[in-house]
């Protein structure tokens, strides 16, 4: 997480209408209230009526969110109240966040700049073990808008975890997890065939394949391939059938036969566990086995 050290924050009582405000010395601004019609209406009035751009995010319940940008706050969440997502329907509670200026002053008058930002929320709150019924996507920003976006993206978090509604940030590219929405998302992008989907278990393109994310330690993502069984992962492995998916840099499909390569001594394949590394450095990819490795980075199907 970049220094936060030069950024203050200031949370303030709700008032009447139960409205709680919130900011940052810097530029961020923020409301949050329940869903009602008067708190809304106070909002609006407090904004003069006038365009006011920004991101929001609908809570319902403790874990549930909906990660939304608008040009216009109020009359977004106007049809939030009204006519709610079926996804996101019984949202109870909602933050309002922008600069506390107007569209034409306004840093977040620029769709791309939002966008990013909403993307950077969704990827923030899944870290968070949220569920995000959302869905955000990757923006060519110029050079300043880039600047402008980093600069945000440090005081979003910096706002948030203030409120202690999240405690880490979104991993690096390289390390990020990526979920299993966006995951098969990619997949079919690709073209891929999704015959059965569980979290670590699945067959595509008509293949069992191996899904992991790996655990971080320091020889890089470690793996650990077990079973015994008929179909277990060390069974597949041993007869070079299906595919291991690492759910990190986006998406990585290595077939087990290359795997298999690595792992030259056969004895090792009758332990009760296996354990192989991936690494990322410099938009490459390895997959280690002891001291054998191979570049695996032919195999990304995203780089996110």
């Amino acid at each position: 997480m970049t220094d936060n050290e030069d950024i203050g924050y200031t949370e303030y009582l709700k008032n009447g209408s139960g409205i709680k405000r919130y900011r940052t010395t810097k530029l961020v601004r923020a409301w949050q209230f329940g869903r009602s019609q008067k708190a809304l209406k106070e909002l609006e009035a407090e904004m003069g009526n006038l365009d006011y751009p920004g991101l929001y995010i609908l809570f319902e319940g403790d874990r549930k969110v909906y990660v939304g940008e608008a040009k216009a706050i109020c009359r977004r969440l106007e049809t939030h109240t009204k006519t709610p997502e079926d996804k996101i329907k019984n949202w109870s509670t909602v933050i309002c966040l922008n600069d506390g200026r107007p569209a034409t002053q306004s840093d977040f008058n620029d769709e791309v700049v939002r966008k990013a930002l909403e993307l950077y929320l969704i990827n923030l709150f899944k870290t968070n073990r949220y569920t995000v019924v959302s869905q955000g996507e990757p923006q060519n920003l110029n050079p300043m808008q880039k600047q402008l976006v980093n600069s945000l993206k440090n005081e979003l978090l910096f706002f948030f975890m203030k409120a202690t509604l999240v405690d880490k940030d979104v991993e690096s590219r390289e390390e990020r997890e990526v979920f299993s929405d966006e995951v098969q998302a990619i997949l079919k992008k690709r073209g891929i065939t999704i015959n059965h989907w569980k979290e670590k278990d699945a067959i595509i393109d008509g293949k069992p394949t191996f899904v992991r994310q790996g655990s971080k330690k320091d020889k890089g993502y470690q793996i650990t391939i077990r079973g015994r069984k008929p179909g277990s992962f060390i069974d597949c492995l041993k007869s070079r059938k299906g595919n291991l998916l690492v759910r990190r840099d986006g998406v990585l499909l290595i077939p087990l036969t290359k795997i298999r390569d690595v792992i030259k001594d056969d004895s090792a394949l009758e332990q009760d566990t296996v354990d192989i590394y991936i690494t990322f450095k410099d938009e490459k990819a390895s997959l280690t086995y002891k001291t054998n490795m191979i570049d695996v980075t032919e195999y990304k199907l995203s780089t996110g």
